[in-house]
């Protein structure tokens, strides 16, 4: 069955780090992984949307299964930004979705787990529960922040899941269960 999957994509300035084996950095680790998913999906009627995010959420596409277009659009991404604005970024990818008409739906994160501003999370995690679109947030970190998890927690939803990720094959494990 085609899915609909919208992509909320930290470009906060701790992104373009190296970590663990995401060299150059966790962003262009991000971006592979993507691609890497797009090639897996869009060939099979399911839709990508992207979003980016670092002090703001900035949608960049719009649901689409052109697979040129979507590598386009992440070639296009060589910056960063301050700040981690994970909440609203959450929240636009779901609005990205508002064009999903009989689709499976599903927001993916990735992000290095950093929150310094915009909504909390709490509060993006419920928009999701009440709007019955499941999250993925993807962490590509050595460890869960305490915080985040208390906050992802303190949502009550099933269908919101956090995952530890610390290295590139985890990142593409994770990435083909979503297909």
């Amino acid at each position: 069955m085609p899915r609909d999957y919208s992509i909320a994509l930290d470009i906060s300035l701790s992104m373009g780090e190296p970590f663990s084996d995401m060299i150059p950095s966790k962003l262009q680790a991000s971006k592979e992984a993507v691609a890497f998913l797009a090639g897996r999906v869009t060939g099979r009627g399911s839709r990508i949307a992207l979003t980016l995010f670092h002090e703001k959420p900035i949608p960049i596409l719009p649901l689409t299964n052109d697979y040129k277009l979507i590598l386009k659009a992440l070639s296009d991404i060589n910056f960063t930004g301050e700040g981690s604005a994970l909440g609203d970024g959450i929240v636009e990818a779901i609005k990205m979705l508002r064009a999903s008409r009989g689709n499976d739906r599903i927001v993916l994160v990735l992000t290095d787990g950093g929150v310094t501003e915009g909504i909390p999370v709490r509060a993006s995690i419920l928009y999701a529960k009440y709007t019955g679109v499941p999250v993925r947030i993807l962490v590509l970190n050595r460890k869960v922040e305490d915080s985040l998890r208390v906050e992802v927690e303190n949502a009550n939803y099933q269908g919101v899941e956090l995952v530890l990720v610390e290295t590139k094959q985890k990142l593409l494990a994770e990435m083909l269960r979503l297909t």
